[in-house]
């Protein structure tokens, strides 16, 4: 793509480009979050239960030379009998950290969202010569070694800094009981795992940043774009869906609102309900809410719901419906009917009864 069609794509993507974008799977994402985030788990894991997980094992290590001291010695049986418990209390507490971090991260980047055509067999991809400009391609190729140069020299410092402040401990490990030695190796190595794996997340949160710009950028949309799209979608099912099904909640928003107030709501049995209201200081009674179908069923579900009185005229909900807009006041010829309706209604509620 040339310069100048990038500078002409200076509109914001629109949702429905957005839409397809998820779809296609172009997300924004770092490329080793889900295996930090799987770390971060680890870590914190084996924190906060490693002390336990080290009593097992030092058990078991305990029975292991009891037994080969022993003049039985120590049986393949005995011995697997022994090590089963303690590897399921090690191993599945850490794989399933290790899931459990990788699928939080990969939803905090990409949210809830399953799209099993990115699984189906795709063919094409398994052209080799497909990839061929992408591996001699200078730019890319070199963006991924330096980077993970980087991250190899970034690990390596950290190590070597932890290694060097901690080169008098090291010293002495020889000399350590084994108990006392053991902790404090693997507290050094706590620590190294903890900075290495620190940094290596700001990089990652850092390659997340520059993925969304990046592809922020990918979905800028040139003003002929968004024509040409507005266009198409005029004439798409699933838009054209959407806006209605919009359009009525919408609808019913307002209908709540505007039925509360009403004085009456007239309506035949099932297909058409009229709210009106009245107050002498606005003039003749005030069409507050109309609608057919699902909408009437709707007005009339909503006017019970707040004790607004229901009344079934037929002839007069059909002709308001018919002849008067939302906001509209009633036309002179119904103004008896309608004075009639109301006056039968104020009866009823004087009276503490429903309609």
């Amino acid at each position: 793509m040339s310069d100048e069609d990038d500078s002409e794509k200076t509109e914001d993507p629109s949702p429905e480009r957005r839409r397809k974008a998820r779809e296609d799977g172009n997300l924004a994402r770092s490329k080793d979050a889900g295996s930090i985030a799987a770390t971060v788990s680890v870590l914190l894991l084996l924190a906060t239960a490693g002390p336990i997980g080290y009593s097992h094992y030092r058990v078991f290590a305990e029975n292991c030379f009891q037994a080969i001291g022993s003049p039985q010695g120590l049986s393949l049986e005995s011995a697997l009998t022994g090590l089963l418990p303690i590897l399921l209390t090690l191993m599945l507490p850490v794989g399933l950290a290790a899931a459990l971090g990788g699928i939080v991260m990969g939803t905090a980047e990409t949210g809830l969202y399953v799209n099993w055509s990115l699984i189906e067999p795709k063919w094409n991809r398994l052209d080799p010569m497909s990839r061929l400009p992408k591996l001699f391609a200078p730019g890319p190729a070199m963006a991924m070694t330096l980077l993970t140069l980087l991250r190899v020299g970034v690990v390596f410092w950290v190590t070597y800094d932890i290694i060097e402040s901690e080169s008098t401990t090291l010293a002495k490990l020889p000399r350590m009981p084994l108990e006392q030695g053991t902790l404090v190796a693997l507290k050094i190595l706590g620590r190294i795992a903890f900075w290495a794996t620190g940094t290596l997340a700001l990089m990652s949160a850092l390659d997340y940043g520059y993925s969304f710009w990046k592809r922020e950028k990918s979905l800028k949309m040139s003003r002929q774009e968004l024509k040409d799209e507005m266009h198409q979608q005029e004439g798409d099912p699933r838009v054209k869906g959407r806006q209605r099904q919009r359009a009525r909640e919408m609808l019913k928003r307002n209908i709540v609102q505007e039925v509360k107030g009403a004085d009456v709501v007239v309506a035949n049995p099932t297909h058409v309900a009229v709210a009106l209201r009245y107050r002498p200081d606005e003039g003749a009674p005030l069409v507050v809410a109309k609608g057919l179908d699902e909408i009437a069923q709707y007005i009339k579900q909503v006017a019970r719901d707040h004790d607004v009185p229901v009344v079934e005229s037929v002839q007069l909900a059909r002709a308001l419906h018919a002849q008067v807009k939302v906001g509209r006041r009633i036309p002179l010829e119904y103004f008896q009917t309608v004075a009639e309706l109301l006056a039968y209604v104020y009866r009823l509620k004087r009276r503490g009864l429903r309609a």
